[in-house]
């Protein structure tokens, strides 16, 4: 809760650069706007964000009433002439909103404040409706077409419309990483290095910095799908994958490796199709009032033969999906029997090296050479 002191300095501070009178009357400050005649009034102390909505109503004097009556039927009405103080009750809180919506005002709730975005020649609803913060914020946060912070709250019967991202281009962006992969061999002096007979160069380094250059937004599923995209249409290769840093092989030219990527639908088994014709078609004595027409008949037909094609045509995917893997587990046997072979290979090297040392040394001590 705030001092007395503070509000006090508020009050002052505020009717003095606005041009307002206050006096103490009735245990609370009594403001005056000279220039429209609008009172209010504030209570000596104030608790939470009292403080600001103390300065909002003290701005409020500013304007004249929204709901203020015209001048000759204010000179007419003497009830009118004393509505400033019965200011929170002159509309409810449903027509105070519904005037702030209509002129422009977009109120809503977060984290128990209200907030009131809007046009600046709205002020005057907003700070109406800060005045009546804990009613407008009652009302809003049990009312289920409450408004959020930049939308409205979409109802069961909508459609909610949520944007696709365009997909990546595989072949694109393995091209563009096997580029930046030709320029780091080139750059470490462009050593030849064969794969299974296929010329190309080697490259030492990490892979993952150099798809840090390129794959800038990549996720884990794009990145492993364009490494696959490389290694099945033999651009890349890790040639010695327990060597640090890895050993890579990289093709000296592009090219699409033959890989085509295409999708199809199997075609249906005439046999299958026709079993499924001949059973919706030919309806059992007296079941055609049952089942329907014969248009209603053709249609289930149909609906039949799709589903039992999907079917097949889901199976089949999952078959190629399984050869896939399988081949990719007899492309990774075979990478690591060629790490393997690699290994012999050098140890076979430095064997044969150690015996000739040998075998010219005992060459040496046999024919008395030191």
């Amino acid at each position: 809760m705030s001092s007395k002191s503070d509000v006090k300095k508020l009050v002052e501070a505020e009717t003095e650069r606005l041009g307002f009178t206050m006096k103490l009357a009735n245990g609370r400050w009594e403001i005056t706007n000279p220039a429209n005649g609008r009172t209010g009034s504030i209570p000596l102390q104030a608790m939470g964000r009292g403080l600001d909505n103390y300065k909002a109503e003290i701005r409020r004097l500013l304007h004249d009433h929204p709901t203020k009556p015209a001048p000759m039927v204010a000179a007419t009405d003497h009830a009118t002439e004393k509505a400033d103080s019965m200011r929170d009750t002159w509309w409810s809180v449903e027509s105070l909103l519904a005037g702030a919506f209509a002129n422009g005002l977009k109120p809503y709730v977060s984290g128990g404040i209200l907030h009131t975005p809007g046009p600046v020649e709205a002020q005057p609803y907003a700070d109406l409706l800060h005045a009546r913060e804990a009613e407008v914020i009652a009302h809003l946060t049990n009312t289920t077409t409450a408004t959020t912070e930049g939308d409205t709250v979409p109802t069961i019967g909508e459609t909610a419309h949520v944007p696709k991202s365009k997909p990546r281009d595989i072949a694109a962006d393995a091209e563009a990483l096997w580029g930046l992969l030709r320029d780091a061999a080139r750059d470490q002096g462009d050593v030849p290095l064969t794969n299974g007979g296929t010329k190309g160069v080697q490259w030492v380094g990490a892979l993952a910095d150099i798809i840090k250059a390129v794959g800038h937004g990549w996720d884990s599923v794009h990145e492993k799908e364009v490494r696959q995209y490389l290694n099945r249409t033999e651009h890349t290769r890790c040639h010695r994958p327990r060597a640090t840093p890895p050993v890579w092989w990289v093709a000296l030219e592009w090219n699409n490796g033959g890989l085509t990527v295409t999708k199809t639908t199997p075609n249906p088994d005439p046999r299958t199709v026709a079993a499924a014709k001949a059973k919706t078609t030919t309806p059992a004595p007296g079941a055609s009032a049952a089942t329907g027409g014969p248009a209603l008949q053709a249609l289930i037909a149909f609906e039949q033969t799709v589903r039992q094609v999907e079917a097949e045509r889901d199976k089949a995917v999952r078959e190629r999906n399984e050869a896939v893997r399988a081949m990719e587990k007899i492309r990774a046997e075979r990478d690591d029997l060629w790490v393997e072979l690699d290994e012999v290979r050098a140890e076979r090297d430095q064997a044969q090296t150690e015996l000739a040392t040998i075998n010219a040394l005992f060459s040496r001590l046999t024919s008395g050479k030191q």
